[in-house]
């Protein structure tokens, strides 16, 4: 960062991804600006400006950059690698610690304290937004936490034998334990609180009424007419299992395609659509599939006259990037159901799907889809063509 670019930062302010430390803060202070960077987007403390903006500079760049390693270090947990730039203004020494997301989050202070950063500044993070961090991070996978409230009844027995003999081969009873072990062994059910409960993924996936439980756990298909979101719109909820969520909202959205049917003789050939079913279903799938399941909305799907937006609730986790899986790079966020959806044959663990609806949709429309990162929602943009 050259001199005018930070001198343009001090003048707009703190912010979101800014803060501005004297020399000499305290280590408790300063570790806990460090964690909150860390454990939210990253960011930049710049030291040797005050407050409101005056630049008031530090004595010893070294002696300084020592102290923020060490309480980096020592006042951080797990320790945050920081990278620390110098820059002079009007003979005054400024020292910028960039702090980047950490790949270990998330991170406390050594007095126990998990902070996160705001627009405003820093708070201590709440019990839901520690979940979220350590879901983001791939500390534990929210499909297999417990479901409260639950039970082995809730679960619905006949599909589960069904689902085991075309995927297995083999029924409840071929397996010659009792069902609540089979489904422990499956992670079906797992103890809580002195009970045995369903998971959020074995509920989604086998249980009867999962909508009585985690009612936002659906889709929305919307469709408006024009290109905008306006008042006039017709939408469709589709609850249910997830296999029976995906295989309902396929048909919902051939509803709304256009499509061409050809008749040789007798014969009358399966629809032509403007958009190829597979490439439609891949998203679908992927959406119920790779959705962050712990914030409290739905997919939804708006239908345009020129395209379709899948709108999956929560960011790409961790490290994995759109042109990640662009290039076909596996997303690990809910194992236990794309597992089970495996089973079923509806998709692979290997990430071979997303290059495929891409080329698919290449090849029929002329356009590759649009992928987008927006606020909590992954968006896939896939656009219309005519017949």
């Amino acid at each position: 960062m050259n001199k005018i670019e930070l001198l343009e930062i001090i003048e707009k302010g703190e912010d979101s991804f800014t803060e501005f430390k004297e020399e000499k803060v305290h280590p408790d202070k300063l570790a806990a600006e460090i964690v909150a960077f860390a454990n939210t987007e990253s960011g930049n403390i710049i030291i040797g400006v005050s407050d409101d903006g005056e630049i008031l500079g530090v004595t010893d760049f070294d002696k300084e950059m020592q102290r923020i390693d060490n309480i980096c270090v020592n006042n951080c947990e797990p320790t945050i690698y920081s990278t620390i730039e110098k820059v002079i203004i009007n003979d005054k020494k400024i020292l910028i610690v960039k702090i980047p997301k950490g790949p270990q989050r998330p991170y406390r202070t050594n007095r126990g304290i998990h902070y996160i950063r705001t627009a405003s500044g820093k708070r201590i993070a709440s019990p839901g937004e520690l979940r979220l961090i350590h879901q983001a991070s791939g500390a534990i996978y929210y499909d297999e936490v417990p479901a409260p409230n639950t039970s082995i009844e809730d679960i619905d027995i006949g599909y589960l034998d069904e689902f085991l003999k075309k995927s297995l081969g083999s029924g409840i009873k071929d397996f010659g334990i009792k069902t609540a072990d089979l489904l422990k062994n499956m992670k079906i059910l797992i103890p809580y609180e002195r009970d045995m409960v369903t998971t959020t993924g074995g509920l989604l996936f086998f249980g009867k009424h999962p909508e009585y439980h985690l009612s936002y756990c659906k889709v929305t298909v919307v469709r408006f007419p024009g290109n905008d979101i306006g008042e006039k719109f017709e939408k469709r909820d589709i609850e249910g299992k997830l296999v029976g969520q995906i295989e309902r909202t396929e048909s919902v959205l051939k509803d709304y395609l256009r499509a061409e049917t050809k008749i040789e003789g007798f014969k009358k050939e399966e629809p032509h659509y403007e958009i190829p079913i597979e490439s439609l279903r891949e998203v679908v799938i992927n959406a119920v599939a790779h959705r962050n399941y712990q914030l409290p909305s739905q997919i939804r799907i708006f239908i345009f006259d020129n395209r379709i937006e899948v709108k999956s609730p929560g960011k790409l986790p961790n490290t994995v990037t759109v042109e990640n899986i662009k290039l076909g790079f596996p997303l690990h966020r809910n194992p236990l159901i794309v597992s089970f959806l495996a089973k079923e044959h509806r998709m692979t663990e290997i990430g071979t799907g997303v290059p495929r609806m891409i080329r698919l949709l290449k090849e029929h429309t002329g356009r590759e889809p649009d992928f987008e990162e927006r606020d909590q929602e992954f968006i896939v943009r896939i656009w219309r063509s005519d017949l």
